[in-house]
C-alpha cells in the first residue's frame, strides 16, 4: 500500500500529528485538518499550505480523501471520524501512516519509555552534521533543527516511535533504538512485562539494533541479539561513557568505542540520562554508516528539544520547564540538578498527567521527589480522560510526605502556584516545573516576573 494524495488530520495541532502533516505537505500531498483551537502548529501548517479548521465538523470530510488520519487521543465518536466512515473514507492511525512513510527510506526508529524525543533529535542532528541530509519526525519542537519535522534529500529518515497505543510493533525500521523500558501506559499493556515484550518484538524485527544496556530490562533483550550495538556507562557496553562530569548545562565524559578511547567529549545537556541518550544517538549514526570518530566530533552540536530541561531564566534564580511526567523521569532530572547545580535549593512544581497514570504510579512519586527541597503539586491534567473515582493528586502529596523530608504544598490551581512561588522564592533557588500538560505557563509567568525586576536578587 502506497501513500495517497489527499489527507485530513483530526487533531492536526498535536506534536506528532503536525510533524507528519508537514512531511506530507513537503511530499506534495494535499493536507487539511482540524483542532479544537488555533495554535503555533496550526499557524505553521497553514502557512505551508494546509487548510486548517478550528473545531471538528462532519463537513470537513469530503469523498475524495485518501484517508482521515487520527491519533489514539481522538475518540471513536468524533464527528469527523463518524463522517469518514459514513462516506467510506479510510480512517488511518497516525502510526500506520508513519509506517507507510518509512517504507520509502532507510529508517531509524527510536523507542523507549523515556528519552525518545531527545534521542531522536540527537540522532537527526548527528546525521545532519555529518552531511546525510536526513528526514526526521520528532514528538517535540527542536530549535536547533528548525522544528519537529523535516524532509531531507538523503536516504535516511529518523523517527520517534510512540508506544502508547501498542501499534508501534507494526513499524519495521532499518535501525531500531531502544533507550529504556519502564512502567507506563498500563491501560494498553496491563503490566511492565507486557511493555517489555512489546519493545522486544519491535527491536527483533529490525535489521540493526542499538540498545542502552544500563537498563537491566534492555540488557535482557540484548542477550538475544548478539549483533546489537550496545551503549551505556557499564563495562559491557560497546559505546561507553566513563568519568562523567556535570557543570550546569554541560556534561562531559571520556568516550570509548569498543575499547578504543576517542577522548574527552561534551554535550549541552545535563544529567547522566542525557549522556545515555547521546550514546544511543551515536550508536544510531554508526548503524547508519557514519564514521565513529566523525560522529563523536559532532556530539558538541547536540541540544535539547523544547520543554526538555528548558531554561527560562538564569539570573540569581534559575527557572526551568521540563516535560517529565513519570517517576523515573522526575527522579533522573532532579539528580541532574543536584549534580550540575550543587548546593541549590530545588523547588519542584508538579502537574500530574492523566488519571490513569496517577492511579498506577502515584505512590512511586514519593521516591521520585526525594531530590527536591520543596514540592508543589497541582490538580491532575486530564489529557481528555474522564475523572476516576478516588484518584486525585492528593495521593501523590501523601506519597511525597511519607517518603521525603521535603516541604510539600497541595495547590489545585496553577494561578495560585505562581502567587506561592513569588512568596517562597529566595536568591539562589532552582525552580523547575514538571508535567506533560500546561504547567509550563507557571514557570513562564515566573520567568517574566523575574525578568521585569519585580524580585530583587541579592
Amino acid at each position: 500500500m502506497a501513500l495517497g494524495r489527499r489527507y485530513h488530520f483530526v487533531g492536526i495541532g498535536g506534536a506528532g500529528m503536525s510533524g507528519l502533516a508537514s512531511i506530507l505537505l513537503a511530499l506534495g500531498k494535499e493536507i487539511s485538518g482540524s483542532d479544537l483551537k488555533w495554535s503555533f502548529e496550526a499557524d505553521h501548517l497553514s502557512r505551508l499550505g494546509a487548510s486548517v479548521h478550528v473545531g471538528h465538523a462532519g463537513e470537513h470530510i469530503s469523498d475524495d480523501l485518501d484517508g482521515v488520519i487520527i491519533s489514539s487521543a481522538i475518540p471513536s465518536d468524533n464527528v469527523e471520524i463518524v463522517a469518514a466512515r459514513e462516506r467510506g473514507v479510510p480512517v488511518v492511525r497516525r502510526l500506520h501512516a508513519v509506517a507507510l512513510l518509512l517504507k520509502e527510506y532507510s529508517s531509524i526508529g527510536v523507542v523507549g519509555s523515556h528519552g525518545k524525543s531527545t534521542t531522536t533529535s540527537m540522532a537527526a542532528t548527528l546525521l545532519r552534521e555529518l552531511g546525510f541530509s536526513p528526514s526526521y519526525l520528532v514528538g517535540a519542537h527542536c530549535p536547533n533543527l528548525g522544528g519537529n519535522a523535516h524532509l531531507g534529500e538523503g536516504a535516511w529518515f529518523v523517527a520517534e516511535v510512540d508506544e502508547s497505543d501498542g501499534l508501534f510493533t507494526e513499524i519495521r525500521p532499518t535501525v531500531a533504538v531502544l533507550t529504556n523500558v519502564g512502567k507506563d501506559h498500563l491501560l494498553t499493556y496491563r503490566s511492565e512485562a507486557a511493555i517489555r515484550e512489546a519493545f522486544r518484538r519491535y527491536v527483533l524485527q529490525a535489521e540493526r539494533t542499538v540498545l542502552s544496556i544500563d537498563d537491566v530490562r534492555v540488557r535482557e533483550i540484548a542477550s538475544e541479539i548478539p549483533s546489537a550495538i550496545t551503549v551505556g556507562l557499564c563495562t559491557e557496553a560497546q559505546i561507553r561513557a566513563v568519568g562523567v562530569r556535570h557543570e550546569k548545562l554541560q556534561t562531559s565524559f571520556d568516550l570509548l568505542i569498543r575499547g578504543e578511547s576517542l577522548g574527552r567529549r561534551w554535550i549541552t545537556a545535563p544529567g547522566t540520562h542525557n549522556v545515555r541518550n547521546a550514546l544511543c544517538a551515536l550508536g544510531a549514526a554508526m548503524a547508519a554508516g557514519a564514521d565513529p570518530a566523525a560522529a563523536a566530533d559532532a556530539l558538541g552540536a547536540l541540544s535539547l528539544p523544547h520543554r526538555r530541561f528548558e531554561i527560562l531564566e538564569e539570573n540569581g534564580v534559575t527557572v526551568v520547564d521540563d516535560f517529565a511526567h513519570t517517576p523515573e523521569e522526575v527522579e533522573v532530572t532532579l539528580r541532574a540538578i543536584r549534580d550540575g547545580w550543587p548546593g541549590r535549593r530545588i523547588v519542584a512544581v508538579f502537574q500530574p498527567h492523566r488519571y490513569t497514570r496517577t492511579q498506577s504510579m502515584g505512590q512511586d512519586f514519593g521516591r521520585a521527589f526525594s531530590g527536591a527541597d520543596v514540592v508543589i503539586v497541582t490538580n491532575i491534567y486530564s489529557a481528555c480522560e474522564h475523572p476516576m473515582p478516588g484518584v486525585s493528586s492528593a495521593g501523590i502529596v501523601d506519597a511525597v510526605l511519607d517518603t521525603t523530608d521535603s516541604a510539600v504544598y497541595s495547590i489545585p490551581n496553577k494561578e495560585e502556584v505562581v502567587s506561592l512561588l513569588k512568596a517562597l522564592i529566595r536568591p539562589g533557588d532552582f525552580i523547575i516545573s514538571f508535567g506533560a500538560g500546561d504547567i509550563w505557563t507557571v514557570t513562564e509567568e515566573l520567568a517574566h516576573f523575574l525578568k521585569e525586576g519585580s524580585f530583587c536578587v541579592v
